[in-house]
């Protein structure tokens, strides 16, 4: 059977869709992170989109179904931003195929390493991925020197990577290099200029949101609402995250409620008594 399968290509075309209707720049590594958790086993993607050095750079570490990054400890931190042993191999203009530490390293080097060391004691995982983002995307005119490798690393416990996890590797590279340049852009936005206007009457809501509010409305389930709209399930769990989010709900009857209150949607019909 060929690889990725119909539903890895299903999946990749929901991710590249919620990659673009981001509007805030944690969003994207949110979506990017639940999609390759997913697919690849893991527990725990990194994303390096700027400069590292062994005492300086961010280092924010995505876990399965969290809705933010959390920053390693100095130690880990330290040893994650050394690059070890992704550094050694990965160059401007050289291979940008994803590889495993153990391979790169030898499973045996890699395993007595210090890097790897301190990735168990803090998040459980045994090995890890490299997927550098493909030529030409990594001297986005930011600042960064020239030569400084971008892309993300995920890291899981068990066995190795294999085979089929590379080739889906492979084959989302670019995509990952179009989410890590839309992220700069909404970061631009977001963090070097005035703070993007939510769009007037909409409260905020993008119009795949506000067509999953109305059907959610109807009181229909996520597969129903899915084939109604012509999304994934998954697609459809996505919108309605954003919409708790937004609207600072916590379930359907909540939300519903609270886009009433707000006019997004028409009031209930009130009984009629006696």
């Amino acid at each position: 059977m060929p690889y990725p399968d119909e539903d890895d290509y299903r999946r990749m075309l929901d991710l590249a869709v919620a990659v673009l209707e981001s509007r805030h720049p944690d969003e994207v590594w949110r979506s990017v992170a639940q999609e390759l958790l997913r697919a690849l086993g893991g527990a725990v993607l990194l994303v390096k989109d700027g400069e590292w050095t062994p005492s300086g750079g961010t280092v924010g570490a995505w876990l399965r179904d969290a809705p933010g990054p959390v920053e390693p400890d100095g130690d880990t931190a330290r040893l994650i931003r050394s690059g070890y042993p992704f550094a050694g191999h990965y160059g401007p203009g050289g291979d940008r195929f994803p590889r495993t530490a153990a391979r790169l390293a030898g499973e045996r080097a890699w395993r007595h390493s210090e890097t790897a060391g301190a990735l168990r004691r803090s998040f459980g995982t045994r090995h890890a991925l490299g997927l550098p983002f493909p030529d030409g995307e990594d001297a986005p005119g930011d600042g960064t020197p020239a030569g400084a490798v971008r892309g993300l690393m995920v890291f899981r416990p068990g066995a190795d990577f294999g085979t089929r996890e590379l080739r889906y590797a492979a084959r989302v590279q670019p995509l990952l290099a179009a989410a890590a340049a839309h992220h700069r852009l909404l970061a631009e936005r977001w963090h070097g200029g005035p703070r993007p206007q939510e769009p007037d009457g909409a409260g905020g809501l993008t119009p795949r949101e506000t067509a999953v509010l109305l059907t959610l409305a109807e009181g229909l389930p996520a597969t129903a609402m899915a084939r109604r709209l012509g999304v994934s399930v998954r697609t459809v769990h996505k919108h309605l995250q954003n919409l708790y989010r937004k609207l600072g709900t916590a379930d359907r009857l909540g939300t519903v409620l609270r886009a009433q209150e707000l006019g997004l949607l028409p009031p209930a019909p009130r009984r009629r008594t006696g």
